[in-house]
């Protein structure tokens, strides 16, 4: 009797030893958020520290800002529109333009740090159990040999154990 629970008893053991090893959350987080804290969004987007991108889209705000003034603004505020010639709409324009040049890097920035924010509070709601999910399933393997690696030491164990 003694010869069959011996080594079933080391192999179950070996096994919950894998698999606690595989499940333990100490590291996983912690590997997980500086990984994470690793990442910065601006050289993913080399175009923010190349060259400036708020000069390829000029000709679209530029088109938007008049599209505002000449239309928008028209329709939502009837007696400024009277007052409003195309010099003024052009030197508003102007001065749009410029405020956004100032303000473009800076909200890049700021975006780009809500970003990381957004990314590990990710990391923390949804791909930290799957992953987790993913480490069971590939140590099922590992799991299997730790079981009958303990069973045979087990067995070694109950051959040697009646000869001492």
């Amino acid at each position: 009797m003694i010869f069959f629970l011996i080594p079933i008893l080391v192999g179950a053991f070996g096994w919950c030893l894998v698999w606690a090893l595989s499940i333990m959350p100490f590291k996983w987080p912690y590997l997980a958020d500086k990984w994470i804290g690793q990442i910065n969004l601006a050289k993913l987007i080399p175009e923010i520290t190349d060259k400036d991108p708020f000069e390829a889209m000029k000709p679209v705000i530029n088109d938007k800002l008049d599209d505002f003034f000449r239309h928008k603004l028209s329709a939502k505020l009837p007696m400024i529109s009277m007052f409003i010639g195309d010099k003024t709409i052009e030197e508003l324009k102007e001065v749009f333009m410029e405020e956004l040049a100032l303000l473009f890097p800076l909200l890049i920035s700021e975006f780009s740090t809500h970003l990381n924010k957004d990314l590990q509070q990710q990391w923390e709601l949804k791909f930290r159990a799957i992953i987790q999910h993913k480490i069971i399933k590939a140590s099922m393997p590992f799991r299997w040999v730790a079981f009958v690696l303990g069973a045979i030491w087990g067995a070694v164990i109950a051959l040697i154990l009646p000869l001492i």
